[in-house]
């Protein structure tokens, strides 16, 4: 994974520390992600591809690391969307601008439908209220960039985790 930091002015490589103050921010970063994605149950995901495009939903979601699991209504706009196109971006928020925040492009990787029981327990263990009255089907968002905001520690604009995996 990359981290880049802005440090000023447009993007170039003249704006980006170097590798010993990288390592730091690297971890400093990925611990930040973490505490967001643990702090928050809901996701608003976009989409793009069907008839209802663009489309955001509200979610609710369970993360492994930084791969996002949740489930979809099988007969919804988000899945038909994304039977479409696998590309979404995502926000992850306490609808409080200066709280710290996630904000994400990714690629949605659609579970076998006997995935849905392991997806289902994540989100159960993380909500123990969470249920679905609907027939669902289980996805994992794997992000390509995670921008993470947080004006506590002055990261205004984002800093940008870029996942290379």
């Amino acid at each position: 994974m990359v981290i880049y930091e802005y440090i000023a002015g447009p993007f170039n490589q003249t704006n980006l520390r170097g590798a010993e103050m990288t390592e730091t921010v690297n971890n400093e970063v990925e611990e930040k992600i973490h505490e967001i994605l643990n702090g928050n149950n809901a996701i608003m995901l976009a989409t793009t591809g069907a008839d209802y495009s663009p489309w955001i939903l509200g979610a609710y979601f369970a993360n492994k690391g930084l791969d996002i699991y949740l489930l979809l209504e099988k007969s919804g706009k988000s899945f038909a969307n994304i039977t479409e196109n696998k590309n979404v971006a995502y926000s992850i928020s306490q609808n409080d601008a200066t709280k710290d925040f996630l904000q994400g492009k990714a690629v949605i990787e659609v579970l076998p439908a006997e995935e849905e029981e392991k997806v289902r327990a994540m989100l159960v263990e993380k909500m123990p209220w969470y249920q679905t009255f609907v027939p669902m089907t289980p996805i994992k968002i794997v992000s390509s960039k995670i921008f993470v905001t947080s004006l506590q520690n002055g990261w205004f604009p984002a800093k940008v985790l870029e996942n290379m995996n």
